[in-house]
């Protein structure tokens, strides 16, 4: 999968056991529910990796459902978003 192709799949609302989250294209990760929660990161894909504020991780999984990702170095936590919808992730 192209970086281009990867940026596509990785945009929208995902929801992760603790928290729901927006990727948006202008790359930043918004933490919803944006009218409670004010923390954003940033997100960037280059060479086939998914940076989450400019720590690398490898992509183990991406589809229409699933965002399944490896930090590289560090402990090498592997974390999975489950893909969601703006009214489930960030209602109004």
């Amino acid at each position: 999968m192209s970086d281009a192709e990867i940026k596509q799949k990785v945009i929208g609302y995902w929801t992760s056991p603790r928290h729901g989250y927006h990727i948006a294209p202008d790359g930043i990760i918004y933490m919803c529910p944006r009218k409670y929660a004010t923390t954003t990161n940033r997100w960037k894909v280059k060479d086939g990796k998914f940076f989450w504020d400019n720590e690398p991780h490898s992509i183990v999984t991406l589809n229409d459902k699933k965002f399944v990702y490896r930090e590289i170095g560090g402990y090498g936590t592997t974390f999975t978003l489950i893909r969601g919808t703006k009214e489930k992730v960030d209602p109004e």
